[in-house]
């Protein structure tokens, strides 16, 4: 058992320390998480904060039966559905755009072909690729069958390295050009 588990274990007993260095361990991982499945930045940080705010609560009822960090992407992805259903009933910003970056970097145009992928691939993608878990895992964060997660991993990447190369063609051109 991991000294992560055994935290988990512990903040599930009351122990307040034990749960703060749960949530410290695992913010990263939710944040990413969340903001795959939102695909906005503000959307990511809300849908993150009440995973942990769901966290609070619920984490007396964590038994171990699952790893801790599979738990908390369960709950970040019932988050992350509630605060996009809340942001679709929300009226839109009137004149507000993101910014965009003049000259992105390759990481920066890799996130953004991902952030293209379609919410059930972008999910599978993430889970298995971003944040490292095996594929059973990912199926049981996103409650569906290992060969469905398998199948959804390998068109994300198709659809990605064709995004990728489509880019790239359209650079040489534009050089050449």
């Amino acid at each position: 058992m991991t000294g992560l588990e055994v935290a988990a274990r512990q903040a599930a007993k009351g122990d307040g320390q034990a749960f703060e260095a749960v949530c410290r361990a695992l913010q990263d991982d939710v944040w990413r998480y969340c903001y795959a499945l939102v695909g906005d930045q503000e959307l990511a940080s809300e849908a993150a904060q009440e995973t942990f705010l769901r966290s609070v609560s619920a984490i007396r009822r964590f038994r171990g039966e699952a790893p801790v960090r599979l738990w908390f992407l369960t709950l970040a992805r019932r988050a992350s559905g509630q605060v996009l259903r809340q942001a679709r009933r929300r009226p839109p910003t009137a004149g507000w755009a993101p910014a965009e970056e003049a000259h992105p970097g390759p990481s920066v145009e890799a996130q953004l072909l991902v952030a293209q992928l379609p919410a059930e691939l972008r999910q599978a993608f993430v889970l298995t690729q971003v944040l490292g878990l095996s594929y059973a895992e990912a199926a049981r964060v996103m409650g569906c069958a290992v060969g469905t997660v398998r199948s959804r991993v390998f068109r994300a990447r198709e659809r990605l390295v064709a995004a990728w190369t489509a880019g790239q063609r359209e650079e040489d051109v534009n050089v050449d050009g």
